[in-house]
């Protein structure tokens, strides 16, 4: 038995944005197990069925009520909700849920990880680049190693390319780039990788990430290309796993 997980920043993509149904058509072939879905809209799923959790709104966000950073989705039913994770980690970025699957029980947990200018030049404008995403992963840290005993499937908006330099983002350092490899294998459950880590689409490495605890391996990985013509259906482009239990 397998296990399919499809993973998309879909830039605030609304029920009744343009781009909507084309965005939907392209998460549904891949017949998903498990979706998660950032900078979204909790409703985007509804004609999915199944069942939804989100994170909290984004109390720093004058955002519309039904906007969530992280949402997260299954056919079947959620246990263990988790929506804050820890006092430390910044509102509306975490939500976590225990749920079944063809390879069974599995918790999952849904990230947007701060992106390297948060609260520099917007926002509370009180941080230095870079400042909010490595407490993030700090925070985070100490969560996955409470999930240790458990099948454990972290992703979302990881806003870091895995593997080499960003040319996007020229002032990260080494040490920053290497720290949300070192975080997610090093924390939690022995084995836990970034199995989407080698993943790109048209010269660009993929930012949305999914990674795995070790007694799951990625048989195949793909990609959802964001853009339709010369239509851009996401400034992202989704990312696709299918896992096997190695028990």
């Amino acid at each position: 038995m397998t296990l399919r997980v499809v993973n998309w920043n879909v830039e605030w993509a609304a029920p009744r944005s343009e781009r909507s149904p084309e965005i939907l058509r392209r998460i549904a072939e891949h017949a998903p197990d498990i979706i998660c879905l950032t900078e979204t809209d909790c409703r985007l799923l509804s004609g999915f069925g199944g069942h939804t959790i989100e994170a909290a709104p984004d109390l720093g966000k004058e955002a519309a009520n039904h906007q969530r950073k992280v949402l997260l989705w299954s056919p079947r039913q959620w246990s263990e909700i988790d929506d804050l994770g820890s006092q430390t980690l910044p509102s509306g970025r975490f939500v976590a849920g225990a749920t079944e699957t063809p390879t069974g029980q599995v918790m999952v947990i849904g990230v947007c990880i701060p992106w390297h200018n948060a609260n520099v030049n917007v926002g509370a404008k009180n941080k230095k680049p870079w400042q909010d995403h490595s407490s993030y992963l700090d925070a985070l840290s100490s969560i996955l190693i409470s999930k240790s005993s458990t099948s454990l499937i972290v992703l979302g908006d990881f806003n870091q390319q895995i593997g080499q330099r960003r040319r996007p983002y020229p002032s990260l350092s080494q040490p920053v780039r290497a720290e949300l490899q070192k975080t997610m294998q090093a924390a939690g459950p022995p084995g836990l990788t970034i199995a989407t880590a080698g993943l790109g689409l048209r010269g660009r490495r993929a930012i949305d990430h999914i990674a795995i605890s070790g007694d799951l391996s990625a048989a195949a990985l793909t990609t959802i290309d964001n853009m339709d013509g010369d239509r851009r259906l996401s400034d992202h482009f989704g990312v696709v796993a299918t896992l096997s239990s190695n028990k």
